[in-house]
């Protein structure tokens, strides 16, 4: 074959490596044989240590038998050199090359590992290195004997034999197992081998060359051999076999140590069997270890593929043994452990337990009782449970474990254990799915071309069709005006785009009847995005849409009287004046409020109230054209709104009064409710308004600020709104707003004005409220009292009128002068009908611990008759305190003598309107001389307010009247003055 010359180069090193190596085995040959030959035996020539036997064996294992002519060459110059002629020289080398060649045969054809990894190739080692040397040491001896050399060959040929296969044994292995790996073990563990070569000489220098030397000390040797074969392998223990062999060998030759005695025969079988052994014996650990590195590796290789198997099963393998203290541990687990159980295998290689705690109470009992059923019957455990992760969510885990009972009692589970949440979810999702197929919902189910393939029992019930009549036919559009092509079309486009589609569809039902449905309908696609089904789900709307209907009824009119609401007026309004932008004719808003609506409820109850508005919302309608608008607002309120009225303001204005007088007259007719006649009447504010230049608000508020002025002129009239009627309410908003920051800001003061007896003495005071404004200066109480009624703020108010004078009376208490007299203070009807009043009255009287009897409360006719059993029940409890009351206003009212003697009163004040034209009209005289006689028998005190001349005073004490209150004593004034009136009692007389 042709070589190219790129090849060249490769050839060359070739051949230099083969001669390289052709070379060094004949040096090595010759100078080991020479070494031999320095310890000779039985002949000069014949060497009971003969290590070129195992080079020659090492070179043709390790290089082929290419050297076989290596191995010639070197015996031959070897032989030649120990002084053979050429024919015993050529002669013995052939022997000595023939009997490695056997060796070399014997080894390869029982496939011997020169590593020695097995110790059947220590063994095939051993015997092949004794077969094959039976040619050398037959082929040596046989030669000596012919040329004459020696006379018995049995001796020759035995340690010819046992030195070639000492030296095979020693030096082979050496050879075989040196390599650049072995090489760098013993450079990287250079110290420790360092240690053993002077522990080494220590021990054969104590065996072979002390004086007193036993041959029980040659074991130490023999066992010194294990740690180098433990440590550094077959190079390492075959160096020290052949160190410890040669120095055993030569100190026997040079007649020390323990093999020397006059037995020669018996000191070369002793030192052959030292020798050997420790050769064998190094290379039987070596095998040894390579076993058992082997068999390591070998269930380390194994574990990992279980471990990469287990690793790749859904779910851990483990093992889990319980002890039979009743602890329990898990030995071995795969890596699954950590996301299944969230630990680590070497966290429970000794106690398990704890993960015990983290399973479900709920399932424990039945967890215990199936381990313990599994153990007892030694059959597979098999379990359920749920078990709590570390970020406190749940999750479901399977256990399937083989007992294997262990001879301490132990009880070793082999357990696999999955994550079954997801399967319990699917579990539990089919059967929603199916409780839901299953609803109240009709569904049904189709192919892609609309075919019906299932149905469920809601959708007959809906329907009417069975599920079997309809199976496999497509299903049918129901047309109407709006559910056409197009309709139907939309319907396909939005399953297509989306895979969805909802909306209300009409439908028929087996018998005939069309009805409304909300249906759902869901379009469901392959992986390849075709679609596969469709899905509907629907309900009978039929009752929604009354209902529907009923909401919005609820929703836009009155329920008692079926007008419309506030919001459908305001809605109508709103469209209205969006309108009259485009139109000139005038439109108006007639706010109608039913006079004394409230004495109706409260004498006759709240039926007749409803029947009076469901007959005044009759009479409304009656007088409306169909353009108008009548609604409701709430409780008697009532709106009327006209639309096209004229373009010119003032014929609308008539036309609007007509249709206000009309109603007015209308609403005034008797009523006949239930079993008696009822006189009613209506006050209507009206707004007249063009175009869009007002809002929806400012018009009721001027409709209602015009029904206002219509109540405020005395009922059952007709107001329009007017621009100063607004103004009047600005200012009203404006007193408002500042008497909410009058008290605040303490804007107000108490004025006293005083009350004498018949002899001049002044007897006590009333208190009386008054506002100073830091602008405004005084305001009158006829301004802002009834403001305060209206707003609630009467009750803020009247506390703080309270505690006023309840301190001012507990500064006359500790004043000589000032002890004697009382203090009337009134209060409002809002103020004594709160539910907390008499407890906070007390409480007041409590904490400024004055006395009770001083303080008069002055309450009028319409606060005590509005609810005569309600406030003579509060007025017994503060009578209780000490508290007196004095009736205020007395004769103004619709006074009952039968009230009046219920009442726990202690004075009757005769209103000053009695008072004013006592000399002048014999009938206010006449009801003065009453209300003085009356109080006088009924055994009540009697005082006269509004006493303004000493006739006045003179005709009230002639008829038996002894207490007043008037300008003719003092004006109110504030708490200075009052005190100046006490310095000068002159002044009031």
């Amino acid at each position: 074959m042709l070589k190219t010359p790129a090849f060249q180069p490769t050839i060359q090193k070739k051949r230099h490596a083969f001669m390289g190596r052709f070379l060094l085995l004949i040096a090595a040959y010759f100078f080991a044989g020479r070494l031999g030959l320095l310890i000779p035996y039985v002949n000069p020539n014949v060497s009971l240590l003969w290590l070129p036997a195992g080079i020659a064996v090492a070179g043709l294992m390790r290089y082929g038998n290419r050297m076989l002519f290596a191995t010639y060459i070197g015996s031959v110059v070897l032989e030649l050199s120990a002084g053979f002629s050429i024919p015993i020289a050529l002669t013995m080398s052939l022997g000595n090359t023939l009997g490695p060649l056997l060796c070399t045969l014997i080894l390869r054809h029982l496939k011997f590992n020169r590593h020695f990894i097995r110790r059947k190739d220590v063994v095939w080692f051993t015997l092949a290195s004794m077969a094959g040397m039976m040619v050398s040491a037959t082929g040596g001896s046989l030669t000596l004997w012919r040329y004459g050399l020696i006379q018995e060959i049995s001796p020759v040929w035995m340690t010819w034999w046992a030195g070639d296969v000492v030296g095979t044994l020693l030096i082979a292995p050496l050879l075989l197992s040196v390599s650049l790996q072995s090489l760098a073990l013993l450079h990287n563990r250079g110290k420790e081998a360092l240690a053993f070569i002077a522990i080494l000489c220590a021990i054969n220098w104590s065996i072979f060359l002390m004086p007193e030397y036993q041959l029980q000390l040659t074991f130490v040797a023999v066992a010194a051999i294990v740690w180098p074969a433990l440590r550094f392998g077959v190079t390492g223990a075959s160096l020290t076999a052949l160190a410890s062999s040669i120095f055993a060998a030569w100190a026997t030759s040079t007649g020390r140590g323990p093999f020397t005695s006059p037995d020669l025969h018996g000191n070369l079988l002793i030192l052959w069997v030292y020798m050997t052994t420790m050769a064998i014996l190094a290379l039987l650990i070596t095998a040894l270890q390579a076993e058992s590195a082997k068999a390591a590796q070998e269930v380390k290789e194994a574990f990992e593929r279980i471990n990469k198997v287990a690793s790749r099963l859904p779910g851990l393998v483990m093992q889990y043994r319980i002890r039979p203290d009743r602890s329990a541990c898990i030995p071995y687990a795969s890596d699954a452990i950590l996301s299944i159980f969230e630990v680590s295998q070497e966290q429970v290689a000794h106690d398990a337990l704890f993960l015990f705690k983290r399973v479900d109470q709920r399932d424990m009992e039945n967890g215990k009782n199936a381990i313990r059923e599994a153990t007892r019957t030694q059959s597979a455990w098999q379990s359920e449970f749920r078990f709590h992760r570390l970020d406190g969510s749940v999750r479901w885990l399977y256990i399937d474990g083989l007992p294997e009972p262990e001879p301490d009692g132990a009880m070793l589970w082999h357990c696999f254990v999955t994550d079954i949440t997801d399967r319990k979810n699917a579990e539990r999702d089919l059967r929603i799915a199916a409780f839901t197929f299953e609803s109240q919902e009709g569904i049904f189910v189709t192919d892609a071309q609309w075919h019906l393939l299932r149905v469920n029992h809601a959708f007959t019930l809906i329907t009417g069709f069975d599920g079997k009549e309809l199976l496999h036919q497509k299903l049918q559009h129901y047309y109407t005006q709006q559910q056409n092509d197009h309709f139907y079309d939309a319907v396909l486009n939005s399953l297509k785009q989306h895979q969805f589609w909802q909306g209300e569809l009409w439908n028929k039902r087996k018998n005939g009847e069309i009805y409304p449905q909300m249906i759902t309908l869901t379009a469901i696609s392959d992986s390849q995005g075709e679609v596969t089904n469709y899905i509907g789900s629907f309900t009978d709307i039929s009752r929604h849409k009354g209902y529907e209907a009923e909401i919005r009824n609820l929703a836009f009119y009155d329920p008692l009287t079926q007008l419309p609401n506030r919001r459908l007026l305001m809605d109508r309004l709103q469209h209205l004046i969006s309108r009259s932008s485009r139109s000139d004719t005038h439109s108006a808003i007639l706010f109608i409020d039913l006079d004394n609506f409230k004495t109706l409820n409260d004498t006759r109850g709240h039926d007749a109230g409803d029947i009076l508005l469901v007959e005044t919302a009759s009479r409304l309608q009656t007088c409306m054209r169909e353009s108008d608008t009548v609604a409701r607002l709430g409780g008697d309120e009532f709106v009327v709104v006209l639309e096209e009225l004229s373009t010119s303001r003032d014929e609308a204005i008539q036309q609007t009064d007509r249709i206000a007088e009309k109603i007015r007259q209308l609403l005034s007719l008797p009523y006949q409710i239930m079993d008696f006649e009822h006189h009613g009447s209506s006050s209507i504010g009206v707004c007249l308004f063009q175009g869009n230049d007002i809002t929806v608000k400012d018009l009721f508020k001027r409709a209602d600020t015009a029904m206002y002025e219509a109540k405020t002129s005395g009922r059952n009239a007709v107001r329009f709104f007017d621009p100063a009627m607004q103004a009047v309410l600005v200012v009203r908003m404006m007193l408002e707003s500042n008497l909410r920051l009058a008290l605040a800001n303490n804007q107000f003061e108490l004025y006293y004005q005083v009350q004498v007896n018949s002899d001049g003495n002044l007897i006590g005071a009333e208190a009386l409220l008054r506002w100073i404004h830091p602008d405004r200066g005084f305001i009158s109480p006829a301004d802002f009292i009834p403001l305060a009624e209206e707003t609630g703020l009467i009750i803020p108010i009247g506390l703080w009128v309270l505690e006023t004078a309840c301190a001012q009376l507990k500064q006359w208490e500790n004043n000589e002068d000032t002890r004697h007299l009382s203090l009337a203070v009134n209060v409002s009807a809002k103020q004594f009908k709160q539910a907390d009043f008499v407890d906070t009255f007390s409480e007041i009287v409590s904490r400024h611990d004055i006395d009770p009897t001083r303080l008069k409360i002055e309450l009028t006719e319409s606060t005590v008759l509005d609810n005569v059993d309600a406030t003579t029940e509060k007025m017994h409890e503060l009578k209780k305190l000490g508290i007196s009351f004095s009736m205020d206003d007395f004769g103004t009212g619709y006074s009952s003598l039968a009230y009046l003697q219920r009442l726990p009163l202690n004075q009757l004040k005769i209103d000053q309107s009695f008072v004013r034209d006592l000399s002048d009209d014999e009938n206010d005289a006449t009801i003065v001389r009453a209300i003085i006689s009356l109080g006088t028998n009924l055994g009540l005190n009697v005082i006269a307010e509004g006493v303004e001349t000493s006739a006045q005073r003179s005709f009230l004490i002639e008829h038996n009247c002894y207490a007043f209150q008037g300008y003719l004593f003092s004006k109110p004034v504030p708490m200075d003055g009052f005190l100046k009136l006490l310095k000068r009692p002159e002044l009031l007389k």
